[in-house]
């Protein structure tokens, strides 16, 4: 791990980040639209999926999953440039490692919606509800982002 943080402390990349006073609050700012998009999509469509609102079709929320993968993407690449740009406090911190591990859940979630839920909604379920298993999904999708945002606003007041 020390020797990932020196490397990561000599590139060029971690100079440029570091030397530029405007560098760090503009990717906190594009870091925070990023999560606006992803998390204000997911939540929308996973209240649906639990039930809420369900006047409205699901093929219709569904759309903003868009939304929430270009989120994700601004929010990972952003979040890259902050692991680059100070290796020292991400890489040994508790509550970064705990963010980390669940976004892949989160991304594991995701995924097992795209196999066997999404083929559900794209066929076409007007006025019915999913599956118990879709619930679930969705359930912990509202759990999984919510713990991601609390784990990542904890990160600053952590000791390794």
């Amino acid at each position: 791990m020390d020797t990932l943080i020196q490397w990561l402390n000599s590139t060029a990349l971690n100079k440029y980040i570091m030397s530029e006073a405007w560098l760090w609050p503009t990717l906190e700012i594009f870091h925070f639209f990023g999560l606006c998009l992803l998390l204000g999509s997911v939540i929308i469509f996973d209240l649906r999926a639990l039930g809420v609102a369900r006047a409205v079709p699901l093929i219709r929320v569904e759309t903003f999953m868009v939304s929430a993968m270009v989120g994700f993407v601004i929010n990972l690449i952003t979040g890259i440039f902050f692991l680059i740009g100070d290796p020292d406090r991400y890489l040994p911190n508790i509550a970064f490692r705990i963010k980390m591990i669940l976004i892949v859940i989160a991304g594991l979630n995701v995924v097992y919606y795209m196999w066997r839920i999404r083929p559900q909604i794209l066929q076409g379920l007007e006025g019915k509800d999913l599956s118990g298993g879709a619930r679930f999904v969705a359930a912990l999708s509202l759990i999984l982002w919510t713990c991601v945002i609390v784990f990542g606003r904890i990160i600053p007041y952590v000791e390794y």
